[in-house]
């Protein structure tokens, strides 16, 4: 018995899964990363503004025109 080991077979070199010459793809992943934030944040944006409830703002309907009509 030896101590010869076999070689392993030669590897053929394999095209790289992400060759993106001109990087197009990362612009649009970018891009769309960037406008699913900005949606996000559109929609944060919205949900606030309708949640909030500012305690002293003025009553719709005064309490001293409750009796009075619009033709006075």
């Amino acid at each position: 018995m030896t101590n010869v080991l076999p070689t392993p077979p030669a590897v053929t070199p394999t095209p790289a899964v992400f060759d993106d010459p001109r990087g197009l793809r990362r612009v649009v992943v970018i891009a769309v990363g960037v406008l699913v934030c900005l949606g996000c944040l559109a929609v944060l944006a919205v949900a606030g503004g309708v949640l909030y409830a500012d305690p002293r703002a003025p009553a719709a309907r005064p309490a001293e025109a409750a009796g009075t009509n619009a033709a006075r």
